[in-house]
């Protein structure tokens, strides 16, 4: 039997209309870093400029990933509607490093390939970021400044941060872990020597 195509093509649109209705609300993306309209200091960098080379952050395998995710207990819940824009690591690392070179407007901080080897290298190994659904945000790292002269001594640190705030939404709980990474950036700066 074959059908009419003025009732193929209303089958076919009322389908459409159908699926539209099922569908679930927009993915929402957020980063770690601040608004683009920031004000930000312009560098004065000379030719004989210290470099510090931010490597990419060190996390445990489940939070490195675009993955928002809250805990309840042992329970590790996933945001079905938001994600981060990038890996976890990636936006801690980018936002520790403007941080960081926010404070040290006249040398060359950055995440990125030099075209030679830095005057000092940041590592930072996160071993818990933990938010969980009642609001309490808990961040253990270790880092160590490593200078480029093997003569110099290796810093080593860590930190036990806290911070508490509202989770009720996804921009409230990306808020909250961006206080945390704030706070390390500004222990990690403090281990940071300054350039003789």
């Amino acid at each position: 039997m074959m059908f009419p195509p003025r009732r193929i093509a209303l089958a076919f649109l009322g389908a459409c209309t159908l699926l539209a209705g099922c569908a679930s609300p927009p993915l929402r993306l957020y980063t770690l870093g601040m608004p683009g309209d920031r004000d930000i200091q312009q560098p004065h960098l000379s030719a004989r400029l210290t470099t510090i080379e931010v490597s990419r952050a060190v996390l445990p395998d489940y939070l490195d990933s675009q993955d928002m995710i809250t805990r309840q207990g042992e329970e590790v819940i996933r945001s079905p509607r938001s994600r981060w824009a990038t890996r976890l690591s990636l936006g801690i690392t980018d936002l520790v490093t403007n941080e960081i070179a926010s404070s040290h407007p006249n040398e060359l901080i950055t995440d990125q390939p030099l075209a030679d080897a830095a005057n000092m290298r940041v590592q930072i190994n996160v071993s818990r970021f933990d938010v969980n659904v009642d609001g309490q945000a808990i961040l253990d790292a270790n880092w160590a400044v490593i200078p480029r002269d093997p003569k110099k001594p290796l810093i080593r640190n860590r930190a036990h941060l806290t911070a508490t705030g509202s989770v009720s939404t996804d921009a409230d709980t990306a808020s909250l872990m961006r206080k945390l990474v704030i706070q390390l950036a500004d222990q990690v700066n403090l281990s940071i020597p300054s350039a003789q």
